[in-house]
């Protein structure tokens, strides 16, 4: 960002130069739809593409397809004060988006826009709308008035009610090749994982699917530590140096989503191995040894049945019903435990 072009969100990343080209030319022939869904996997930076798409609408004298950074509106837009902006994204981490939100929304959607140009609304969590505030929210979607947007966030593999993704454009980021992402990250750890590595940026890739930013957030909250200790505690359970009721007493602790989401990938490698027998076709390489070991005293009845119990449970997560976490764990860890028949892996 330079300083001539005054105050805007932050720069654009490389793997959304694609993009940012096509949302220009469609301003620039003036075919941009009032709702797009901007999609992909966690950790592309979706929620700043969209801030500088705003920006850009917003903007009252845009220089070669991007916003100033000078006029009144991009000023009032970097204080947080721009009458024609709203962002709406759930009150806490892990809530949904309630039908006042919405409502809120279509409120202040009904006046002109105070600034004279555009209004925008950047939904940061298309998926967190519970029921009630994606039907509200429809008919805004429908009539949306003159020059206003609605540039909805979705995070991948997680999915948007169909009514509402009917009534929108689809544009996904595309996840920047490895070379690039690994790039990015280790310009940013250069300090900080520099005894790690290469090994540890790849690892950390893979756990993020391909999303760098994610990656550097599993890094810095030490995810990639946890996973491996999920491992070594599974492990112990078909060694018989833990019981399930043990691991579960630390796992309802950590972020069952991620260990659900982890445990799932893991049992879709198991169910791979076990039907073709081929380990080069594996996702999690690092783990062949533990899933060979599994697969040649395992049935596929019994992996494919632990496997639905773990999504089922992590459906339950998402869907934020409340759970009992120790009992769901070692019920489980239980599951898995039965999965070697006699309970050690050799």
């Amino acid at each position: 960002m330079t300083t001539e072009r005054g105050s805007l969100p932050p720069e654009l990343y490389p793997w959304q130069q694609e993009q940012w080209l096509q949302v220009n030319l469609m301003m620039e022939q003036k075919r941009l739809p009032h709702a797009l869904i901007i999609g992909g996997v966690p950790g592309l930076g979706k929620l700043i593409f969209a801030k500088r798409l705003a920006a850009t609408l917003l903007c009252q004298q845009t220089i070669r397809g991007d916003a100033c950074g000078q006029c009144k509106s991009c000023q009032l837009l970097a204080s947080s004060s721009h009458p024609d902006f709203k962002l709406m994204q759930p009150d806490e981490t892990g809530k949904a988006i309630l039908v006042d939100q919405v409502r809120k929304i279509q409120s202040a959607m009904a006046t002109t826009a105070q600034q004279g140009g555009a209004r925008v609304v950047i939904i940061n969590g298309a998926t967190d709308l519970n029921l009630n505030a994606a039907n509200a929210l429809l008919k805004q979607l429908e009539e949306p008035g003159d020059n206003s947007f609605f540039l909805l966030l979705h995070q991948w593999p997680t999915h948007i009610l169909p009514t509402v993704r009917s009534r929108c454009q689809l544009l996904d980021i595309n996840k920047p090749t490895q070379e690039v992402a690994l790039a990015w990250l280790q310009e940013r750890l250069a300090n900080t994982m520099a005894q790690e590595g290469l090994d540890t940026a790849v690892k950390l890739l893979q756990m993020a699917k391909g999303g760098p930013l994610k990656a550097l957030e599993l890094y810095e909250t030490k995810a990639h530590e946890q996973r491996h200790q999920v491992l070594v505690q599974l492990t112990a359970i078909l060694r018989g140096k833990q019981t399930s009721v043990e691991v579960a007493q630390n796992w309802h602790k950590l972020p069952l989503e991620q260990v659900f989401t982890w445990w799932i990938e893991w049992l879709n490698d198991l169910v791979k191995l076990k039907m073709t027998g081929d380990a080069a076709q594996l996702s999690n390489l690092d783990i062949i040894k533990l899933l060979q070991a599994v697969a040649q005293r395992s049935d596929i009845e019994d992996i494919y049945h632990l496997l639905e119990k773990v999504t089922v449970q992590l459906n339950y997560i998402n869907q934020r019903r409340n759970l009992n976490p120790q009992l769901v764990c070692e019920e489980l860890l239980n599951s898995w435990y039965l999965l070697v028949k006699s309970g050690r892996s050799q």
